[in-house]
């Protein structure tokens, strides 16, 4: 980096790529705003320059030490170790030492003391929060949500017609019918751990799950008009039931409102479809398969008079953007529930469901809002 680029840099201000430090303290103080980027998506420390962006420079007699404790605080005060690209910039007004700090690719990243940090814009956020721990844990794949047993839940929680009929299709035979050997099979499928089923097998076969997963349901509204803040709607539902209810029961909203819209005048004319049904498939079966279940809520489905709106809870998993989705790349999130979901649902995709929803409909989009739900949009006449 020469001169020129680095005063580009520095009029640009902090923010969530870009941190000025005047000075790095100690190796600790390093430490936390490193962690803060390796934790997010990387970005850089300008160390010889004000909070304004002004350069004050590195004093030569202090370059050595401050590179060094750069080196020591990689080594000794992040955990796992990483390292970072350091490089030296003269300009006229002084020495800047510039560090890059790239994405981590060992999330989550934490401090010699044990602390998180995250960026939050030009600042780091320590995090402390429980449930963004865990979800930070599910990016590493060292924790999965779908893999918790539920307190509370047993053999007696589990749709039996419903776990049968998925085995005899997935492994051509009967289910055990003891308790113990029932018990050893759910466990070796990761439907249950020790006694208790997990997230995922009640959600893939319980009998009433919300019972124990009350806060995993679809909420669905038809609107009148396009504001999500109106309180006048044309119908209003929420779904409960496993996943497949809760897939049917979506399928069944959506194509109810697909149906409404005639070919032509004519009384005989049959309703035609506004939009392609593969469509539906495809996102309700992503938002239900590929939400963030560390989060307690709801997928919902918002029909509005322009637009459709599918919301899963939860960014996109482990990094991905909406632009490597776009391109057919996956991440997964919840592997058993994947594995499993297609043996379950009434779908006829098999991957890549993203990309066939687009080429039934071209002009649907996706954003992720607030960092905490990923909305699909399809567009409507």
């Amino acid at each position: 980096m020469d001169e020129l680029s680095l005063r580009e840099e520095l009029l640009k201000g902090e923010d969530s790529t870009r941190q000025f430090k005047r000075e790095l303290p100690s190796a600790a103080a390093f430490a936390a705003e490193a962690v803060a980027f390796l934790n997010s998506s990387g970005g850089r420390i300008f160390v010889g320059v004000d909070d304004d962006g002004s350069i004050r420079g590195v004093p030569a007699e202090r370059r050595d030490a401050q590179t060094q404790l750069i080196a020591n605080a990689c080594t000794h005060n992040l955990t796992p170790p990483s390292g970072v690209l350091t490089e030296n910039v003269a300009t006229s007004d002084g020495l800047v030492i510039v560090v890059t700090v790239p994405e981590g690719a060992d999330k989550p990243y934490q401090t010699a003391d044990g602390s998180f940090y995250v960026k939050r814009g030009a600042d780091k956020r320590r995090v402390s929060n429980r449930s963004e721990l865990q979800r930070m844990f599910q990016a590493a794949h060292a924790v999965y949500a779908e893999a918790r047993p539920r307190a509370g839940s047993s053999t007696a929680d589990l749709d039996t017609a419903a776990f049968a009929s998925f085995y005899r299709t997935k492994y051509g035979g009967e289910p055990p019918g003891d308790e113990p050997s029932l018990l050893r099979e759910l466990n070796a499928s990761r439907l249950a751990r020790q006694a208790l089923l997990t997230l995922a097998g009640l959600l893939l076969f319980g009998h009433q799950p919300q019972k124990l997963l009350p806060e995993f349901t679809v909420k669905a509204v038809w609107f009148v008009g396009n504001d999500r803040s109106a309180t006048a709607y044309r119908d209003s539902r929420r779904f409960e039931g496993n996943l497949a209810a809760l897939y049917e029961q979506s399928m069944a909203f959506l194509r109810r409102w697909n149906g409404r819209v005639a070919t032509s005048g004519s009384f005989n004319t049959p309703a035609q479809a506004e939009i392609p049904d593969i469509v539906f498939e495809e996102l309700v079966t992503n938002a239900l398969v590929h939400r963030d279940y560390f989060i307690a809520d709801s997928v919902k489905l918002f029909i509005f008079d322009d637009r459709i709106e599918i919301r899963s809870p939860g960014r996109l998993p482990n990094s991905l953007t909406v632009e490597e989705m776009l391109r057919g790349i996956r991440r997964d999130r919840n592997p058993v529930i994947q594995s499993f979901a297609y043996d379950v649902l009434n779908y006829r995709g098999l991957g890549s469901g993203i990309l066939r929803a687009l080429k039934a409909k071209p002009d649907l989009s996706f954003a992720e809002e607030s960092g905490e739900e990923l909305v699909a949009t399809i567009p409507i006449a």
